[in-house]
């Protein structure tokens, strides 16, 4: 289950399950309630018929002075337990308290609490089960829509590949016929445009191989090359050294692209970039706007500005997964950000 399928899945679990969860436990309360009650009658009318012939342990006997304030034939809860006033006529003045022991009381109520209680497990259990199947009934329509779109995403990658191909072919025809300044500006867009479809690709990357020898190092001079030809005005330095990681070559190339075309995009005019190798790291550090939520930067369609799709960093995230390089991302709004690719040792060389 993907990320916004098992947002989307919570999501509806909570709101069906917690109102259910609500509702049950009023209607259980009321349950208790008027159980309770029916327990106290049910003892009240066995203290009457006690008064007639005094006979049973179930209950005791007291004799109490007669005032307005005790009610006769009501249950009240005193201190010996549960007790109720009656009249006799041998008594004269004086009420017939019968007394049913604490302790009795108490023991029978927790054995209906018991009872409550169990049955209480079960209807949570079977709500739980039936928000659970409402759940997954209800990310039906989500998954079918998705589908389509990616169904019809997979349409617009395939076709946006073959007009970027041919811009590029048709562009180096004609740079036999003379090289201009506007047909290497073709190139550049229509590169563009293919890294566009590239990451388009690896939206949803399955298993990738990791069995090719790749050069960090060359992979970054080529990006440079490209990119300084886009941005003129951004000044890149280096420290590089020899880092071959066995990897896949198409995931490596995802990555940094991505990264070094953000650090780019979102630098300041006549802005710095620095991109060194330290033993298994890689280092980016730009002198950009920075980034103001580093914790969604990772998130798929997060978007602090206008342009772009927002779907970049999220490539990137699964690509390190998959490729199991860490990523690390520090940013200040203002000055810059600087991110961190960390190479499993196992697998780079310096």
């Amino acid at each position: 289950m993907k990320n916004y399928e098992k947002k989307s899945f919570f999501t509806s679990l909570y709101l069906f399950f917690i109102p259910l969860l609500i509702l049950s436990s009023i209607v259980l309360y009321m349950y208790h309630e008027d159980k309770v009650k029916d327990i106290e009658e049910n003892i009240l009318y066995q203290m009457k018929d006690y008064t007639f012939d005094f006979q049973g342990e179930k209950f005791s006997l007291d004799i109490v002075e007669n005032d307005k304030q005790k009610k006769l034939f009501k249950i009240y809860h005193c201190k010996e337990g549960l007790c109720a006033y009656f009249q006799s006529v041998s008594t004269g003045p004086y009420l017939l308290k019968v007394i049913y022991d604490k302790a009795k009381y108490e023991k029978f109520y927790n054995e209906f609490l018991i009872k409550i209680f169990k049955f209480s497990i079960l209807i949570l259990f079977l709500l739980f089960l039936l928000s659970i199947g409402f759940a997954f009934y209800s990310l039906r329509p989500m998954r079918e829509a998705l589908v389509l779109l990616e169904n019809f995403l997979k349409d617009i990658i395939h076709d946006l590949n073959t007009p970027a191909t041919s811009i590029l072919l048709n562009s180096k025809l004609l740079r036999k016929r003379g090289d201009f300044e506007e047909i290497e500006r073709i190139e550049l867009s229509a590169k563009s445009i293919a890294s566009l479809y590239k990451n388009l690709q690896y939206m949803s990357p399955n298993s990738i191989n990791k069995d090719e020898n790749i050069s960090i190092e060359e992979i970054i001079n080529e990006k440079i090359e490209v990119l300084q030809k886009i941005y003129p005005k951004i000044n890149f330095t280096k420290n590089l050294g020899s880092l071959i990681v066995k990897s896949n070559k198409n995931g490596i190339d995802r990555i940094i692209d991505n990264l070094i075309s953000n650090a780019c995009k979102y630098n300041k005019k006549n802005g710095q970039i620095h991109i060194s190798i330290n033993k298994q790291e890689l280092i980016i550090e730009d002198t950009g706007i920075g980034i103001k939520n580093i914790k969604k930067v990772f998130q798929r369609y997060y978007k602090e500005n206008t342009s772009g799709l927002g779907i970049g960093m999220s490539i990137v995230k699964q690509l390190c997964e998959a490729l199991n390089i860490d990523i690390q991302i520090k940013s200040v709004v203002g000055e810059g950000t600087q991110v961190i690719l960390v190479f499993p040792k196992g697998e780079g060389l310096v």
